[in-house]
């Protein structure tokens, strides 16, 4: 009986571990955020004409 209980409780360990590096594991060469393709591009202050 305790064999049982000992692979119940490391499957379940390994699977909070599997959870938890999988939300942890983030592709840090894509942007966090990407803007939505449709969405119109920031407005840019327009440079005033130098004189």
């Amino acid at each position: 009986m305790a064999i049982r209980s000992l692979i119940v409780g490391i499957l379940f360990i390994s699977v909070f571990v599997a959870i938890v590096l999988s939300i942890a594991w983030v592709d840090k060469s894509q942007p966090m955020h990407e803007p939505a393709p449709l969405a119109p591009a920031p407005e840019r202050p327009i440079p005033t004409p130098m004189q």
